[in-house]
C-alpha cells in the first residue's frame, strides 16, 4: 500500500514539473503572473487603425485602465510584431492622460505574450521610453492628438514603412 501511494505520489510530482518547465519554456509570462510580477491585459478592443492612411487590419489594441501601482490610467497599447523591424516597436504606448507616447523598454517573451487571445505584460513590460527622449527613445515628436473617438500621433518611419498611426475607436 505504501509503495503504490510513493509511485503515485511521484509521478504527480514528475508531471508537475513537467508541466512548469514546459510552461517556463513557452509562455514564461504565465509563471510571472501566476507570481503576481505579470498581467493580464486583456482581449484586443475593436477600432480602426490606419497606417500611413490606409487602413491596417493587422495592428491590435489594448485599453490599459491602470498602471502596475493600481492608479488610474488612460492608455491604450498597440500591437505591432509583425511590422516591426528591428525589435524596437513591437508595443506601443500611448498615454492619453498625460499626453505622451512610447515603447517599452523590454518586448521579450518574458516581457509580453499573447495566449488565447490576451495579452500579458511584465511589470518590466509596463515600463516605457517616450519617443521624444533623445537618448532612449526616437527623439522623435510624436505629435499625438486625441479628439472624440480619434487617436493620431508620427511614429518613426525607417522601424515601421509609414509615418503615423490613427486610430478610431469604435
Amino acid at each position: 500500500m505504501w509503495h503504490k501511494f510513493f509511485r503515485i505520489s511521484l509521478a504527480i510530482a514528475i508531471l508537475i514539473i513537467a508541466l512548469i518547465i514546459s510552461i517556463d519554456k513557452t509562455h514564461p509570462i504565465i509563471l510571472g503572473w501566476l507570481s503576481g510580477t505579470a498581467r493580464n491585459i486583456g482581449k484586443p478592443i475593436n477600432a480602426k487603425i490606419y497606417t500611413g492612411g490606409k487602413i491596417n487590419n493587422e495592428i491590435k489594441i489594448y485599453k490599459v485602465n491602470s498602471y502596475w501601482g493600481g492608479k488610474n490610467a488612460d492608455n491604450y497599447l498597440l500591437s505591432l510584431k509583425t511590422f516591426d523591424k528591428y525589435g524596437m516597436l513591437k508595443f506601443i504606448n500611448i498615454d492619453l492622460k498625460d499626453k505622451w507616447v512610447g515603447r517599452p523598454v523590454g518586448t521579450s517573451i518574458d516581457a509580453y505574450d499573447t495566449i488565447n487571445g490576451y495579452l500579458f505584460q511584465s511589470d518590466v513590460g509596463g515600463h516605457f521610453v517616450d519617443f521624444q527622449d533623445d537618448m532612449k527613445g526616437f527623439n522623435l515628436d510624436p505629435q499625438l492628438t486625441c479628439t472624440g473617438k480619434q487617436i493620431s500621433f508620427k511614429v518613426p518611419p525607417d522601424y515601421l514603412g509609414y509615418d503615423s498611426i490613427r486610430i478610431q475607436l469604435e
